[in-house]
């Protein structure tokens, strides 16, 4: 239907009841989907910056969900030049689920399976903040190119989103406090971020075993 494929072997869902790796999910700069990312609604796949509250967009969760709000903004606001930490990563087609290239903002979820995960957790998924990815060969930062926009669709609740024909991303309801809606209270309802420390190291022992499965989240 929307030519999107998901390497997640068997459906298997996160179980949040299981998750016992609390830290939340990073906010602020470094979150969002940077603006001609492709996201899967009903009418096929789309920019990201063509997506309007009321829109239905394809979720790993809940199928077709509805976007309450879009919060928008660029990818660096600060009046100086856009720090390297907060340059976004250029993920090549294939490398992590993706079908096609992928921008990925160093704050933003993704989403990893594996045994080591299930092992140390109990669960076999783990969100992963995008600057964990530096460790995975051809992946580099890219300088921000003049004033590029990043948009944080908001949910009901947080939901993973297919982007770019099979990858996933973290979007949180907690962003929908900048669009004015009223706040969700405590951590993130179905997900945890790994601290960058651990990530990189679960990506680093993973990768060389192929032993992990990858979307964005």
């Amino acid at each position: 239907m929307f030519g999107w494929t998901n390497p997640v072997d068997g459906g298997r869902r996160p179980d949040p009841r299981k998750q016992k790796h609390k830290d939340p999910v990073l906010l602020g700069v470094g979150c969002g989907l940077v603006e001609g990312t492709q996201v899967a609604t009903q009418e096929g796949w789309q920019p990201i910056e063509t997506i309007e509250a009321g829109d239905e967009i394809l979720t790993f969760d809940g199928g077709l969900q509805e976007v309450q709000a879009v919060v928008r903004g660029e990818l660096w606001e600060g009046s100086d030049d856009c720090p390297v930490e907060a340059w976004p990563f250029l993920v090549p087609p294939g490398t992590i689920g993706n079908r096609d290239a992928l921008t990925v903002m160093p704050r933003q979820g993704i989403l990893v399976e594996s045994d080591e995960i299930m092992d140390e957790w109990g669960d076999p998924f783990a969100v992963i903040p995008g600057a964990a990815l530096e460790v995975l060969g051809g992946i580099k930062r890219v300088k921000p190119k003049g004033a590029e926009e990043v948009y944080l669709p908001v949910f009901e609740t947080d939901q993973m989103v297919f982007v770019n024909h099979g990858a996933l991303m973290f979007c949180q309801a907690h962003w929908g406090v900048s669009a004015g809606l009223p706040p969700k209270f405590g951590a993130a309802q179905n997900y945890n971020m790994l601290p960058l420390v651990v990530a990189a190291r679960l990506l680093q022992r993973g990768y060389m075993g192929d032993n992990f499965d990858y979307d964005v989240a």
